[in-house]
């Protein structure tokens, strides 16, 4: 229940979410012209995006594709996740594979 609640009280928020943007989208800006053209493209990109308030997340949804997640505070990039669980699959296909070889190998 304490998960649960913790959960409900620490989703974020569609501000949190423009915040998270427009932070992430200037963070490497050297001069205030870089900064002011990425912030208002962080402001176009937030606009075109569709938020999905659920009790204990938020989805943030962009031409019907789930683009974020927001939980426990933190935004997580979905394709980001979906990429690192593939490589985390990847290499424990790559891990059973040279297992079955060395069973292979030690039954001769």
């Amino acid at each position: 229940m304490a998960l649960l609640g913790a959960a409900a009280l620490t989703k974020p928020s569609e501000d949190d979410f423009k915040r998270f943007v427009t932070a992430k989208s200037t963070q490497a800006d050297s001069n205030i012209i870089k900064a002011g053209w990425d912030q208002y493209q962080a402001d176009e990109f937030v606009k075109t995006c569709t938020f999905n308030n659920r009790i204990l997340w938020m989805s943030v949804q962009q031409n019907g594709q789930t683009i974020y997640t927001g939980a426990f505070s933190h935004w997580f990039n979905r394709a980001e996740v979906a990429k690192q669980v593939k490589t985390v699959k990847d290499d424990v296909n790559i891990a059973k594979d040279k297992i079955e070889s060395i069973k292979i190998e030690t039954k001769k």
